[in-house]
């Protein structure tokens, strides 16, 4: 059973470092209100991912994927909330939102929840990827959970890593770029956003 964890938390921690719309979020949250910000997205993200892991234990998650109809209407929707991610990014409307209150806690582990929630991709993972690292005398609800969780902590660390790293690289950066790099740089989450979106439709459609 060993073997089996070492394997499973490598290829976790793999999927976890791999950029996509959860990291990007934490980073871009990080990057505009301050690390402990960016750690609470990166908590979110994971409470998202949690309730995967909660549908796949119960053995629903079969159930969504069999579903063509609700798997598209998940990438739709979070291809959606994509788009909505890359116009709040936009330099213009940070000015307009810097205005009003900070950002509450609540809210930011609220939009990772829905970053993840929204991205059925996961479920491809825990239905495909996760019954390979269960051995068979192993099969049950119990150790599914606890492969969850421990893909739910690889996701943790990479995201509150990223988070916390953009942070410190955005002042380095800033004391170093041109007024015209940092106007520019400023445009890459909502672009990122974007191409995410774009692409995530483009799939659902040519299916």
């Amino acid at each position: 059973m060993t073997d089996y964890l070492f394997y499973f938390f490598l290829v976790s921690f793999t999927m976890a470092l791999t950029p996509g719309p959860a990291m990007m979020y934490c980073i871009n949250t990080s990057m505009d209100h301050g690390k402990r910000a960016g750690i609470l997205a990166a908590m979110g993200v994971e409470l998202g991912t949690f309730i995967y892991v909660l549908i796949t234990a119960l053995g629903l998650a079969t159930l969504i994927l069999a579903s063509p109809a609700i798997y598209s209407g998940l990438r739709i929707l979070g291809a959606l909330y994509l788009l909505y991610l890359a116009y709040k990014a936009l330099p213009k409307h940070k000015v307009l939102t810097a205005k009003k209150a900070i950002k509450s806690k609540s809210s930011t582990v609220l939009t990772g929840v829905t970053v993840n929630i929204t991205n059925p991709k996961i479920l491809l993972f825990f239905i495909t990827l996760l019954p390979q690292f269960v051995p068979t005398d192993h099969r049950n609800i119990k150790i599914f959970f606890v492969l969850g969780l421990a893909f739910n902590l690889c996701g943790f660390i990479a995201n509150s890593s990223a988070a916390i790293f953009s942070h410190r690289l955005k002042y380095k950066f800033a004391q170093s770029a041109s007024t015209k790099t940092r106007k520019f740089m400023h445009y890459i989450p909502s672009a990122i956003f974007f191409l995410i979106a774009v692409l995530s439709l483009s799939l659902t459609m040519v299916k």
